[in-house]
């Protein structure tokens, strides 16, 4: 299930997205104004609850298992937001368990922010209160501190947990070790939030050898293969063309993990890089830190590209291979 905010510019558009990513449904809070999108699987049963321009309840349920998941956009405005809570005030009386994930565009603390206009004391004051009174549980979220920066340089730059998940005891007890985690910052100044009420019990062994298409890009490529074909090896024929093959495929072995290693483990080393310098700027400017996190950035970008041809190619393997009984990894 994915819930986006203010992706689309109408229903068609959406309705092509989903298609895309093969999503089996899509509904929206459009109709009374809003820019909340949530797509999902024919495995849950969804039902609308309630809509307005700043939130989408929902009904949720998979197998016997059902909760009211509240998805909201807040507006900008202290006055809107104040709506907001006496709306969301009716649904935190419902039976079922609640969720409530989204942009709240506001902070419960001056600590959850950095930079930028101080948020104003009463619209904290409002949010807290309402927290308060629904006995809600801040879920504790992983990665990044903030989940917002607005995208300016040097001083002016500002970040802020505007986003997060809250969830009533109900919830809470069903799910003991759920968790949220803040995903990297790329085209959009929010971070996107991985909320996981159960973990995946699966786990994978290393893939076997595959050429991948991340190396053609690599300056180097071609004439290390060159290189490695041009030695001599003993034999004729089909034969000397098996021994080369061999040859050139454990080359490339040993100089993916020279050259390129473990995309992951690069993409991690990165983002643990960018958070550091970016946590360094937080608390105090400085010039040599605001140019190594723009120098990081542009290498971040590098490798999630890499990593990006790297997931596609397996993608299009595993769907060649597999068609159909594979469509959960192509939707991974």
């Amino acid at each position: 299930m994915v819930v986006l905010l203010e992706p689309f510019q109408n229903f068609d558009k959406a309705q092509s997205y989903m298609r895309a990513l093969h999503f089996d449904n899509v509904i929206s809070n459009e109709e009374v104004g809003g820019k909340i999108w949530v797509l999902w699987m024919n495995d849950l049963t969804i039902q609308i609850i309630r809509m307005t321009s700043q939130f989408l309840s929902l009904s949720i349920a998979k197998g016997q298992f059902q909760f009211l998941g509240n998805f909201i956009y807040a507006k900008c405005n202290m006055m809107d937001r104040r709506v907001l809570w006496e709306d969301l005030r009716w649904n935190s009386m419902n039976e079922d368990p609640c969720l409530f994930a989204g942009d709240f565009n506001i902070i419960c603390m001056d600590l959850e922010g950095r930079g930028g206009r101080s948020r104003p004391i009463a619209a904290m004051d409002h949010f807290n209160q309402w927290i308060h009174e629904g006995d809600l549980i801040d879920l504790s979220s992983h990665s990044s501190k903030f989940s917002w920066c607005n995208g300016q340089s040097g001083l002016a730059r500002a970040w802020a947990k505007l986003d997060r998940v809250l969830l009533d005891a109900n919830l809470m007890s069903f799910f003991p070790n759920a968790s949220c985690s803040y995903l990297p910052r790329t085209t959009s100044d929010h971070c996107s939030m991985l909320i996981e009420l159960l973990k995946d019990p699966y786990s994978y062994g290393p893939p076997p050898f595959r050429f991948q298409q991340m190396w053609v890009e690599h300056p180097e490529f071609i004439d290390f293969v060159k290189q490695v074909w041009s030695v001599p090896v003993v034999g004729t024929g089909l034969v000397n063309l098996a021994f080369k093959l061999k040859k050139v495929k454990v080359a490339l072995c040993e100089w993916n993990k020279w050259v390129f290693g473990r995309t992951n483990a690069h993409i991690e080393s990165l983002e643990v890089k960018v958070e550091g310098l970016e946590g360094c700027l937080q608390r105090e400017w400085d010039i040599v830190a605001e140019r190594e996190l723009v120098v990081a950035s542009v290498e971040l970008s590098s490798w999630r590209c890499r990593e990006d041809i790297r997931l596609a190619q397996m993608a299009k393997i595993k769907w060649n291979m597999e068609a159909d009984r594979n469509a959960k990894f192509f939707h991974v």
